[in-house]
């Protein structure tokens, strides 16, 4: 019985379709070279996080850079319906735990925006959310990291983005609330597959901060956002939680649809 040789894979923005070889020698040379341990004939896989991967064979492994013979290159298509995070600022580690877990799970987008009591008022230091996006791209072995976009509240995220996007899209609200109230929402899984038929074109899953919205914010999803509320659970998630239950049904249902085109 023979045993699978690990591939590793490593990020570049300088791979294109046209690439024959390619030399890197930035943070992922230090990434290859100390962490991995890449030596020379080893087979390698390198993607721009934009949709390309190309394969190839490391040539020369030293101190100062990794050089690599590019075989093959392919171009990835993006799936026909998106499937993107409209996430309330948590504190920036569970912040850090959530875009990283989402890039990894293949969310699209991941759009940030700070709510009135949002449990940090720390900037959002968007660089470090894309280095985390695109070596959990690395990890997953995907073609695309999230795209990633911040907010300095939820109305300026309506005002800039929603209310000026034109695609066809269902907003899934996770709206725990009826576990205080008593009221009865319906799952992910049941409204997914109800509006899919619509030929809708993403999918956007709201959570909510662990201080939940307020007033004024509740009044803005539920009146302009055209949300649908739906339930987790009867228990309570943490953010990293719902986050993950909630991308977890909606990129399995996806997968099943795309298996089946």
């Amino acid at each position: 019985m023979s045993i699978q040789k690990q591939t590793w894979t490593l990020i570049s923005n300088n791979i294109n379709e046209n690439s024959k070889y390619l030399i890197i020698n930035d943070n992922e040379h230090h990434y290859g070279y100390n962490v991995l341990r890449i030596k020379e004939r080893t087979s390698i896989q390198v993607t721009n996080c934009r949709g390309i991967i190309a394969e190839g064979i490391v040539t020369s492994a030293n101190k100062k850079e990794l050089v690599i013979d590019i075989n093959s290159v392919r171009k990835i298509e993006k799936t026909k319906l998106e499937i993107n995070l409209w996430l309330a600022m948590p504190k920036p580690t569970t912040l850090d735990e959530v875009i990283a877990n989402s890039s990894e799970m293949g969310a699209n987008q991941i759009h940030i925006f700070k709510s009135e009591k949002a449990a940090s008022k720390a900037p959002i230091k968007l660089d470090k959310l894309i280095q985390l996006s695109n070596e959990a791209t690395r990890i997953s072995k995907s073609a695309y990291s999230s795209e990633i976009f911040c907010y300095d509240s939820l109305n300026h995220f309506y005002q800039e983005y929603v209310s000026k996007s034109n695609s066809k899209k269902i907003i899934l609200f996770c709206d725990e609330s009826h576990v205080y109230e008593g009221k009865i929402t319906n799952s992910i899984l049941n409204k997914i597959q109800e509006n899919y038929k619509k030929n809708i074109e993403e999918i956007c899953i709201l959570i909510g901060p662990e201080a939940s919205f307020s007033d004024n914010e509740r009044e803005l999803i539920l009146n302009k956002l055209n949300v649908i509320p739906v339930s987790l659970g009867n228990n309570i998630l943490r953010v990293p939680n719902a986050t993950a239950s909630a991308l977890g049904v909606a990129i399995s249902f996806v997968n099943d649809i795309s298996n089946k085109e």
